[in-house]
């Protein structure tokens, strides 16, 4: 993985040159402080909102617990433009909630910090969830005997055994929204544009490589180091409580609990519910046109194929490279253990514009071949299987293990009927973010697909670039369609127990 990944972001950075003389320049700084501004921002406010209700949901439960926190995956799995669609149904310039409070949040940065919350917010709650599931109960039961209130037992005595957990949750966010891609493009503006898109402009529009590269070189600096503590705060971390026997959440408990998930679901469900709404809804009421055009037209159809193709292809090769990844880095020790357990991290390092214009100097002969792009979606989902299945490795019993080898069981047996049993759930989790992921990706499909593989996405974005309401309820519809084909990935596909670390 390492070389598929070194040689295109070698060659991007050799050809040309790298000219770090663009980080002297005040408009790239201004991007790189928008950038890591929107992103730690991000990460805040997640961590603000998501912790307090993490640890309440580790704590207490509430009718709706168990179904909530699973539906937290919804946005992990949505496509980019989809929830473009949604946020600008609700607080475009005329969305209805904007027609509704007179706010329009699409003349400053409001929409796309919003979107940033919407994809990460889940991440942190899960995450932080699972950091505060892993700290005993009698330990907080000890320091409520011992006279200290339900907020000081959290504060002095949850938090630090939770911390590590909060920590990886809060560089993650900061990692996704560093990183992100479709949302400043299509939401930013110029005014807003991340380092992404100055990326994406530079390459494909003004040709400019060498400034490209001394802007891919300092996020690669930034992004590793943060991936890099991300790494050593997760390790090890496994087992998370199922939260079983947890008891029901009383008076003031209760109500901020459902005051913090109904805000996180206004957040991250409002923009879903927002796109299917407005596929159906136009000016003039109620109206089915928009479904019937698109499903009555065979451009549709390969849209959808070529989504599905791509996609059943790319998960072939992720599930094996990143399993493969996964046991290596299982079984290895030491410090090529560290080394593995990072290098998996490195796709989340650089952005799908980046590896995809890598790729296309990289492997010259290759350009506009179907092998390219399929490689390119192959190593971004790679990682997801790799962080789903790397922790259920680590927690599988050695006692287990080892009795099945004193019955004379054979490694490869051993792996057919314990390992692989134990650890399937993992992976079929880890295999259903990475299909899901695929079929929506959006940055590395820009520019490495040709008119004729257009999918659900591009599909998508070319809709949104054509005026009018009719254009806007088929894309909210082509949208629709395309949210519901990742839900029934991940449904066929997840095990109910997944979960990336």
């Amino acid at each position: 993985m390492a070389l598929l990944l070194a040689l295109p972001l070698g060659r991007t950075l050799a050809e040309g040159g790298v000219n770090l003389g663009v980080w002297r320049d005040p408009y790239f700084l201004g991007r790189l402080g928008w950038t890591l501004g929107q992103a730690l921002g991000t990460a805040a406010v997640a961590l603000a909102v998501g912790g307090p209700l993490a640890y309440l949901l580790s704590r207490w439960d509430v009718p709706g617990r168990a179904a909530f926190l699973r539906f937290l995956l919804l946005p992990f799995v949505t496509p980019t433009l989809v929830a473009v669609l949604g946020l600008t149904a609700l607080l475009g310039p005329q969305g209805w909630l904007t027609r509704l409070t007179g706010i329009d949040l699409s003349d400053g940065p409001g929409l796309l910090l919003l979107g940033n919350l919407f994809f990460n917010l889940p991440v942190m709650i899960r995450l932080a969830h699972a950091g505060f599931s892993r700290v005993p109960p009698h330990f907080i039961g000890a320091a409520r005997s011992l006279g200290a209130s339900g907020w000081k037992a959290a504060w002095t005595v949850a938090l630090p055994l939770a911390l590590p957990g909060l920590a990886a949750g809060f560089i993650l966010v900061f990692l996704y929204s560093a990183l992100s891609f479709g949302l400043p493009l299509t939401l930013g503006g110029e005014q807003y544009s991340t380092l992404e898109v100055e990326i994406y402009t530079l390459t494909a529009y003004q040709l400019r490589l060498p400034e490209a590269s001394a802007l891919i070189v300092g996020q690669l600096l930034l992004t590793g180091a943060a991936t890099w503590a991300y790494v050593a705060l997760t390790r090890g971390g496994a087992g998370v409580a199922a939260g079983r026997g947890l008891p029901s959440a009383r008076g003031g408990s209760r109500a901020l609990i459902w005051v913090l998930m109904g805000g996180v679901s206004l957040v991250c469900f409002g923009p879903l519910l927002a796109v299917v709404a407005r596929s159906v809804l136009t000016s003039s009421g109620l109206s089915f046109s928009a479904w019937q055009a698109v499903l009555s037209n065979p451009e549709t159809w390969t849209l959808v194929g070529n989504t599905l193709r791509f996609g059943v292809l790319a998960l072939i090769g992720a599930v094996t490279l990143g399993g493969l990844h996964a046991f290596a880095a299982w079984r290895a020790r030491g410090p090529v253990s560290r080394v593995l357990d990072g290098l998996s991290l490195l796709p989340l390092m650089v952005s799908p514009v980046s590896l995809a214009v890598g790729y296309l100097l990289a492997y010259p002969a290759l350009s506009a071949t179907l092998p390219m792009l399929i490689g390119a979606y192959t190593l971004l989902g790679m990682p997801l299987v790799t962080r789903s299945l790397l922790p259920a490795l680590r927690a599988l019993p050695p006692r287990t293990l080892e009795a099945a080898r004193t019955l004379g069981a054979g490694g490869w047996t051993v792996w057919r009927t314990v390992t692989f049993p134990l650890t399937l759930p993992a992976l079929r989790g880890g295999a259903a973010l990475a299909l899901a992921t695929v079929l929506g990706e959006f940055g590395a499909t820009l520019v490495l697909t040709r008119p004729e593989w257009a999918t659900l996405s591009t599909g998508l974005y070319d809709r949104l670039g054509r005026p009018g309401e009719r254009n806007l309820t088929e894309a909210c519809a082509l949208a629709t369609l395309l949210l519901l084909l990742a839900v029934l990935a991940f449904t066929l596909l997840d095990g109910g127990e997944g979960e990336v670390t």
